[in-house]
């Protein structure tokens, strides 16, 4: 159960609304998470992305920004994944939006994407094309620290890694959900890919992501 506190901030988003932490189930675990060195859970899994490549493909699209989409969407179903943590305190998100690393053609560097949620697939890699090229000679290394409302996402597709570990920007505060996935391996007549998840302990546990794990794969399979 959230307990909701309807006193508003100046620095909250949007929309946001602190927790009260009288009445929030998580209190205990949120105050005993959030002073440790390296208060994180950091899971990865194999997904199946047979049907997203097919449909991506089908559709003309990027596989890369279609999971992307598929993620986002899947964390935006799961209140824990809204869950930050602002001026040392926890609040609830109405919302999301999302960054994303792109490397530009002929590049080895990244840069780091803002844009907002946006439902339609499609219009959602427009958007994300656009914005990639409005902001090509703007690195947005600093983008995560500094707007706690996105998600950030990232790929390294030339290495079928086990696990990856994220940066963050200071341990504790930074309360962004994060996440990754390798190059993709074909097992069979299916593709796979380990895609990793990195979120604050003090704002989930084990089983949220277990649920998000699930809640993916079966958006993933219902693509095309």
């Amino acid at each position: 159960m959230i307990g909701l506190d309807a006193a508003q901030g100046d620095s909250l988003p949007a929309g946001a609304q602190k927790i009260d932490l009288k009445t929030w189930e998580r209190t205990e675990y949120f105050a005993f998470y959030k002073d440790l060195d390296f208060p994180y859970i950091n899971i990865g899994a194999r997904i199946d992305v047979t049907n997203m490549l097919d449909f991506a493909r089908t559709e003309s699209l990027s596989p890369y920004l279609t999971l992307i989409h598929t993620a986002h969407e899947t964390a935006r179903s799961n209140v824990n994944f809204r869950y930050r943590i602002i001026d040392g305190e926890p609040v609830l998100l109405a919302d999301m939006g999302l960054t994303y690393t792109h490397m530009p053609k002929d590049s080895e560097t990244f840069i780091n994407v803002i844009v907002d949620h946006v439902a339609d697939l499609h219009t959602f890699h427009q958007a994300a094309a656009a914005q990639a090229q409005a902001q090509r000679d703007d690195l947005g290394l600093t983008t995560l620290a500094g707007r706690p409302t996105l998600i950030g996402y990232s790929a390294i597709p030339w290495i079928d890694y086990t696990h990856f570990v994220r940066t963050i920007s200071r341990s504790g505060i930074d309360s962004n959900p994060k996440m990754s996935w390798g190059k993709y391996s074909p097992k069979g007549d299916r593709t796979l890919v380990t895609f990793s998840v990195q979120v604050h302990h003090g704002l989930m546990d084990g089983i949220h992501l277990g649920r998000f794990y699930e809640s993916l794969q079966d958006r993933l399979d219902s693509l095309g």
